[in-house]
């Protein structure tokens, strides 16, 4: 079943035009292999992962494997699917996927990361059509979505949250099950929020898993999934849009006020397409103006922008889902936002970064990320008509 294209067989079926473009990719491909761990020696074995890292990052971390996954499955579906099946072997009792496991068998499992494996493991199917990769995959799945149902929802909508209740680490492990670690989104209380990336995540997840059920011929689950995505999603334009200022963003659970900080995370309907065209003309004017097509995690007039990690450089996987969202409806801001970045990338021959100043275009943190390497090669790969995620 394993569909798998050599290096140079691979660069030669995608070579583009453009030279700028063609040296991404070879460097893009090469960084992500250097990550591969070995086979042997890890609590993860026989199976092969992927680290954000190595050298930096000691061990295999949740959605960062989720989008290597999608990222190998271009080239190798076999390592993708060692590295979703490795992962989720450590699945807890309640259905939850830890964040990390560490090279020395250790496992953070107080919190998780957004829900993306269903997709990762749609992605990987359509590109060599194992179905037994999905009859394995598709309990934990279903485990998953209940322990986000069941301990992360609040009225039909998913926050993030963590089962360590100390007092003092608390708030910063649930900031850590976001991803976003010290964005300013979170400046404000993270347990009160409903996310808007997160709850579009979580109709990513639904579509995923009506996709796959179906495929499994569980005609029945197959309804309930897509009967749960459409409920969400027209929970998220109900309750996440301010139409009086003409934006999506986080909103309060409790009171549902929505927050006035503006990120890449608010252009998330549009990539999963359930925005109206009025509403996707609106964001358009909003990236433009607020975050110079440039996609910074937040918004550039936002008065507590930075370079400090989260709150303000880009980070590729974020500007990602914002630009292609705003592909998705035809609008030119997308190509600028792509172009703006694909050459940031190309300039700072350092390496494939972490993260870049928004700025500047200098390199921050870890110089060979893993899925800094995917997201370039879907800025590349994946602009004209969408492909399958």
């Amino acid at each position: 079943m394993n569909m798998f294209i050599s290096k140079e067989e691979w660069l030669d079926k995608n070579k583009r035009k453009s030279d700028m473009e063609n040296s991404l990719l070879e460097r893009t491909y090469t960084t992500l292999m250097g990550n591969v761990y070995d086979k042997d020696g890890y609590r993860w074995s026989p199976y092969r992962c992927i680290t954000p890292g190595k050298g930096i990052f000691t061990g295999i971390w949740n959605w960062d494997t989720a989008f290597h996954s999608i990222g190998v499955s271009r080239w190798d579906t076999d390592l993708a699917k060692d590295g979703i099946l490795g992962f989720t072997q450590f699945q807890d009792e309640k259905g939850k996927f830890p964040d990390i496991i560490w090279e020395n068998g250790n496992i953070e499992g107080h919190y998780a990361k957004p829900p993306l494996f269903s997709k990762a493991c749609e992605v990987v199917y359509r590109r060599d059509g194992d179905r037994e990769f999905l009859k394995k995959m598709y309990p934990r799945l279903v485990a998953n979505e209940n322990h986000w149902r069941e301990n992360r929802c609040h009225s039909g909508m998913f926050f993030y949250d963590s089962e360590d209740k100390g007092e003092e680490i608390y708030q910063l492990h649930v900031r850590y099950e976001s991803g976003w670690d010290n964005s300013v989104r979170w400046d404000k209380t993270i347990t009160d929020m409903w996310p808007i990336d997160l709850n579009c995540f979580a109709v990513m997840d639904y579509r995923s898993l009506t996709y796959i059920a179906n495929e499994l011929n569980l005609c029945d689950d197959s309804k309930m999934w897509a009967e749960k995505g459409d409920e969400l999603a027209d929970l998220i334009n109900e309750r996440l849009w301010d139409g009086k200022n003409g934006y999506y963003a986080d909103a309060n659970k409790l009171t549902g006020e929505i927050s006035d900080v503006l990120t890449p995370a608010s252009f998330m309907p549009l990539y999963i397409n359930i925005a109206s065209k009025e509403q996707a003309l609106s964001m358009a004017e909003i990236a433009e103006k607020s975050f110079g097509c440039k996609m910074p995690t937040v918004a550039f007039d936002n008065p507590n922008f930075s370079t400090d990690y989260w709150r303000g450089p880009t980070w590729l996987n974020v500007a990602y889902f914002a630009a292609r969202g705003l592909k998705n409806y035809g609008l030119d801001a997308a190509d600028r936002i792509r172009d703006n970045i694909i050459k940031m990338c190309f300039d700072e021959k350092r390496g494939i970064f972490e993260n870049y100043n928004s700025l500047t275009g200098e390199g921050l943190c870890c110089d060979h990320f893993s899925w800094s390497c995917v997201f370039l090669n879907e800025f590349i790969l994946n602009w004209g008509e969408k492909e399958i995620w």
